[in-house]
């Protein structure tokens, strides 16, 4: 009789959530939970109904019952990571979030919660916030130091997340996470030896580590390629589903062992892979074109603050693996200029404005220069420039320019053929990266980006200098002598020597700059057009005068 009970009250809660009626189906099915606490259906069926009615903070309970009563559905724990971050708990979202990955390898909606959580500065700054709290009471705690020093990572504060991520280390060096970030770390601030030993010791504890096996693929050489290639494909054998990291890790040996051409197809099941987890939208991005250039219309005055008083900011733009971070290591040699990185903030000021198309005026602009300078990176004294790198503000170029008129913006503009296969034979798993991962996608956005840059060059074209990345390279005095004289920066041989540069180096061009500038890489694309004929077919030839693309 209770199961029929059981049984007749569960259809009647489902029928409601399927047709709409959430109030009614959430009232039926607390009344079955209630009496049947065990029957993980009643859970997921309120959670679900209260969550289409946003009332997110009340399904958190349904969702964790759901999540105990049967762990191994990743659907309840995905349900739940979004909830807390929904609700603001940022740090238990992210946390509860990558624990649950591990669980459920390159699921999406998992990996949704995580990239979005740290696409937002606020929400890297509230994990600062949150662990720093929390190290008051517990001062030994490894894990804490690593989250934090993610998060001071993803906002630009170097010095202090190379600090944390040593201090967990320090405290917990058996650890493998903490171990392979540590490696990682050294590995950006240019001790290649010591991360390599580093992620050796992580596998010895740890043979099929994968982020680990991943970050030795792309260092090895050709000797250590099939030694490592033998472990990757073991790890691969073991996994229940596709990592992406093995994936990865796999093309990048078979580069090295052979050739580029041998590992593409390699590259393209890793991408696939890598694109269902984390798709493209184009039609979004399109839309966000135009909402900007709403913003900021060609025949209309525009905002401007009044904020000259903080270090001239230089923004160095493009598509990123253009040239971006060569740039800037190559300016941030001068002892006055501070290399900040790539830095949250445009996206995270310009986010209402451009989601609640909300009129961007002069207070606004005054606002965002006040709160930019507020979060950034703490500049040493004496400084008299700082750069801030972030590829993507190509997108947000009318929001810096309205709020630092004395802002400079260098323009990399590098043959897309050779940035698309850059960005193909690299793994970016961050939100803002999803085109990296589809040929067509990649293409996609490389035209958005001449559209952008084409819109500012209309309305700031004397504020705005475009580099060609195959100039910078060929002739690194004529043009660095060039983009010094624009910037108002005192010109230096050390300029053309960047791989002296002891900055830490975030990207994916961490190796690369610490290395004397080549011309190796142009025209690199030929070798493999056949592999990448989506993306070639895609390009619109009249948006890249420069190139010939026929």
């Amino acid at each position: 009789m209770a199961q029929q009970t059981a049984k007749s009250l569960k259809s009647k809660a489902l029928s409601d959530l399927k047709s709409g009626k959430f109030p009614q189906a959430v009232k039926k099915a607390q009344l079955g939970a209630k009496k049947f606490p065990n029957d993980v259906d009643y859970h997921a069926i309120a959670g679900f109904a209260l969550t289409q009615m946003e009332r997110y903070r009340q399904s958190i309970p349904h969702f964790v019952e759901a999540a105990r009563i049967k762990p191994e559905d990743a659907q309840f724990a995905e349900n739940l990571a979004n909830a807390l971050m929904q609700t603001g708990q940022i740090p238990q979202a992210l946390t509860y979030a990558e624990k649950k990955l591990r669980q459920f390898p390159n699921n999406s909606e998992l990996t949704r919660v995580i990239d979005e959580i740290g696409m937002k500065g606020t929400n890297s700054r509230q994990i600062i916030d949150y662990t720093t709290q929390r190290l008051t009471a517990e001062p030994e705690n490894p894990v804490l130091y690593l989250n934090r020093g993610r998060a001071y990572g993803r906002v630009g504060f170097l010095a202090q997340s190379s600090a944390d991520y040593a201090r967990a280390y320090k405290l917990a060096p058996d650890n493998t996470e903490i171990a392979c970030q540590m490696a990682i770390d050294l590995r950006h601030s240019g001790d290649i030896h010591g991360s390599t030993k580093m992620l050796h010791d992580v596998l010895q504890s740890d043979s099929q580590h994968a982020k680990t096996l991943h970050q030795l693929a792309t260092m090895a050489d050709r000797d250590e390629a099939q030694e490592l290639l033998n472990n990757v494909e073991t790890a691969i054998a073991a996994q229940p589903h596709t990592d992406v990291d093995l994936e990865f890790a796999k093309a990048h040996l078979i580069s090295r062992m052979d050739s580029l051409a041998a590992a593409m197809p390699q590259f393209a099941r890793a991408n696939t892979a890598q694109h269902q987890v984390n798709p493209y939208d184009p039609a979004a991005e399109e839309d966000q074109l135009n909402r900007i250039r709403n913003l900021f219309p060609i025949d209309n005055t525009l905002p401007e603050s009044d904020e000259t008083s903080t270090p001239m900011p230089v923004f160095v733009v493009g598509q990123p693996r253009s040239g971006t971070t060569l740039m800037e290591m190559m300016l941030s040699v001068v002892n006055e200029v501070f290399g900040c990185g790539e830095l949250s903030l445009a996206g995270d000021l310009s986010r209402p404005f451009i989601d609640d198309q909300k009129s961007f005026n002069e207070q606004d602009a005054k606002a965002f220069a006040r709160d930019y300078c507020n979060l950034m990176p703490p500049l040493p004294d004496g400084a008299t420039a700082f750069i801030d790198k972030m590829p993507h503000n190509y997108q947000l170029l009318g929001f810096l320019a309205a709020a630092f008129p004395n802002a400079k913006f260098i323009n990399i503009l590098r043959d897309p053929r050779d940035v698309g296969l850059s960005k193909w034979t690299r793994r970016f798993p961050a939100l803002g990266m999803r085109y990296s991962s589809n040929l067509g996608a990649i293409a996609h956005s490389a035209n958005l980006y001449r559209q952008y840059m084409n819109h500012w060059d209309r309305i700031f074209g004397e504020r705005i200098m475009a580099i060609s990345y195959e100039n910078l390279v060929g002739n690194p005095e004529a043009y660095s002598r060039k983009v010094a004289a624009f910037c108002g920066i005192g010109w230096t041989e050390r300029m053309i020597h960047p791989e002296e540069n002891t900055k830490q180096v975030r990207t994916a061009s961490a190796d690369q700059v610490r290395r004397a500038i080549t011309t190796r890489s142009i025209g690199g694309w030929r070798k493999v057009e056949d592999h990448l004929k989506p993306m070639l077919d895609d390009l619109d030839r009249s948006l890249w005068p420069e190139y010939d693309l026929n």
